[in-house]
C-alpha cells in the first residue's frame, strides 16, 4: 500500500476505501477530520493534512466528522470484508432457515447496510439470494434422492407449501412434482443440425427456446437432452421451432447477422442480468469479464459474471463466447475453447467484409 502524501491525496479524490483505518486527513479551514473515502466536499490540497490514527488528529487539535464518523469503530475495507462473507456463504449453508440480515451482521459485527453492500460486491447478489439459493439446491437434491415432496421441503427450510410452489418455477422450470419426474407431463421439442462447428441442438417449449448446445455428435446432444428430462415428452422437430435452427447456421456459416432470438431459460436476477448485458455487444467485439460486471452496475462481480457465462444454457443464442479474459486468450467455453475461437474468428471477419 502506498503511503506517500500524492497516493493519499488520490485516495481521497477517487473515495479509495482501501485506506479505511489506515489512514485519515485533517482539513484547517473546517478543523474536521474525516476517512480518505468520505462523501463530504474535497477540501484544498493545502489545507489538507495526513494522520495514521484518529488519536494523532484529536491531539493535532481536529473533530470527527460527523459524516463519515472516523471516531466510531471501522468498517473494514471490501478486500478485507470478502474473508466475512465468506464465512457468512458457510454459516449460512449449515441454517436450515435463513437467516435475518440482522442476525449475519450480528454474527460478523458488522452493520447491516454494510453487510449488505460487501455481500454484494464481492458474490453479486444479496444475503437473502445467496440463502434462497442454496435452499433451493438442498431442495433438488432431496428431491433427486427420492425424498417425498413434503419431506424434503420441510428438510430444506421451508415454512408452507405455498412458499415453495411459490418460488418453484422460477428454479426448476416447473412444479416440483414434474422436476422430481424428471419433466413428466412436460413438452419439449428439438431440432439438431449440421452447422460449420460441429452439431449444434436447439430445444424448445411453447415459451420459447431452452437450450441451445453444441457438439461434435449429433447423438450425444440428443442423449444428453432426454437424460436431463428422462420423463418429459420429448420430440424431434415441431412448428413451434419455426425458423430459428436454419437462423443459427445461416449465422454460424458467416452468410448473416447474428440473430437475436427470443430465449425462455429460467435464471435467477443476476444470471438474466449478465445475459442481457451479453446480447448488446456487437457482433465482432468482445468484452472483459470485468467490463461486463461493471456495465450492469457491479464492478466487484467479476466472478460471478464468469460463472453466469459459464452456465448459460443457450450456446450462440446468449453470446457468452463474446466474453474473454483480460489477460489475453478466449478462456473457457462450455463447448470448448477451439469452438469459441471459430466463432469469434468467423464474427471478426464479418466484421471486416
Amino acid at each position: 500500500m502506498d503511503l506517500s502524501e500524492n497516493a493519499l491525496w488520490q485516495a481521497v479524490l477517487t473515495n479509495d476505501e482501501s485506506y479505511n483505518g489506515v489512514c485519515f486527513y485533517g482539513v484547517l479551514s473546517t478543523g474536521v477530520y474525516c476517512r480518505l473515502h468520505c462523501s463530504s466536499k474535497r477540501p484544498l490540497r493545502e489545507n489538507t493534512r495526513f494522520f495514521f490514527s484518529k488519536e494523532g488528529a484529536e491531539k493535532a487539535g481536529f473533530r470527527a466528522c460527523k459524516r463519515c464518523r472516523p471516531d466510531k469503530a471501522e468498517e473494514p475495507s471490501i478486500d478485507n470484508a470478502v474473508l466475512k462473507v465468506l464465512a457468512l456463504c458457510r454459516y449460512i449453508e449449515s441454517c436450515d432457515y435463513i437467516p435475518t440480515l440482522e442476525e449475519l451482521s450480528e454474527k460478523v459485527k458488522l452493520s447491516p447496510f454494510h453487510l449488505q453492500r460487501v455481500f454484494k460486491q464481492a458474490l453479486g447478489i444479496s444475503p437473502r439470494n445467496y440463502a434462497d439459493a442454496h435452499r433451493q439446491l438442498r431442495f433438488k437434491k432431496a428431491l433427486q434422492a427420492g425424498d417425498d415432496i413434503a419431506l424434503a421441503s420441510y428438510d430444506a427450510g421451508y415454512g408452507s407449501s405455498s412458499r415453495l410452489y411459490e418460488q418453484s418455477s422460477r428454479y426448476l422450470g416447473m412444479t416440483p412434482k414434474a422436476y422430481k419426474q424428471k419433466g413428466k407431463g412436460q413438452t419439449i421439442y428439438y431440432s439438431v443440425v449440421k452447422c460449420p462447428i460441429g452439431f449444434i441442438l436447439l430445444a424448445a417449449t411453447k415459451k420459447g427456446i431452452c437450450a441451445v448446445r453444441l457438439g461434435e455428435s449429433k447423438r450425444a446432444l440428443v442423449d444428453e437432452l432426454k437424460d436431463e428430462f428422462k420423463h418429459a415428452q420429448v420430440s424431434q422437430s415441431s412448428l413451434e421451432l419455426s425458423e430459428w435452427p436454419q437462423m443459427l447456421v445461416n449465422y454460424l456459416s458467416g452468410n448473416t447477422p447474428w440473430p437475436k432470438l427470443p430465449y425462455d431459460v429460467q435464471a435467477t436476477a443476476f444470471q438474466r442480468k449478465v445475459w442481457d448485458s451479453l446480447r448488446t455487444i456487437p457482433e465482432g467485439q468482445t468484452m472483459h469479464y470485468a467490463e461486463i460486471a461493471a456495465a450492469i452496475g457491479q464492478p466487484n462481480a467479476t466472478r460471478a459474471v464468469a460463472r453466469a457465462c459459464a452456465s448459460n444454457p443457450v450456446a450462440v443464442v446468449v453470446p457468452c463466447h463474446r466474453v474473454v479474459p483480460k489477460s489475453g486468450g478466449v478462456g473457457g467455453y462450455r463447448w470448448g475453447a477451439e469452438r469459441k475461437k471459430k466463432l469469434l474468428d468467423m464474427e471478426k471477419q464479418k466484421a471486416i467484409a
